[in-house]
C-alpha cells in the first residue's frame, strides 16, 4: 500500500524503485527519466544515488535563494 510523504494531502501518486539490475550491473533512474549506470555492485550504485541525490538538494537550495 503506498504511503503518504510529508505534505502530501490527496491521492498518492504512484510510486516505484528508482534503481535496477540489468545483466549483472546496477543502474539507477533519476526523475527526468535519464539512467545513470553501470555500477559493478548493488553497494556503489547506491553511493552514486546518495550523491546524485545531495547534489540536486544543494542545486535546489541554491536556485531558490534569493540574488
Amino acid at each position: 500500500m503506498q504511503q503518504h510523504r510529508a505534505g502530501e494531502s490527496r491521492t498518492v501518486p504512484f510510486r516505484n524503485e528508482r534503481y535496477f539490475c540489468a545483466n549483472g550491473v546496477w543502474f539507477f533512474e533519476t526523475r527526468g527519466g535519464r539512467q545513470e549506470g553501470p555500477f559493478l555492485t548493488k553497494k556503489e550504485m547506491q553511493g552514486e544515488l546518495l550523491m546524485y541525490i545531495r547534489e540536486q538538494k544543494l542545486l535546489n537550495q541554491t536556485l531558490r535563494e534569493p540574488s
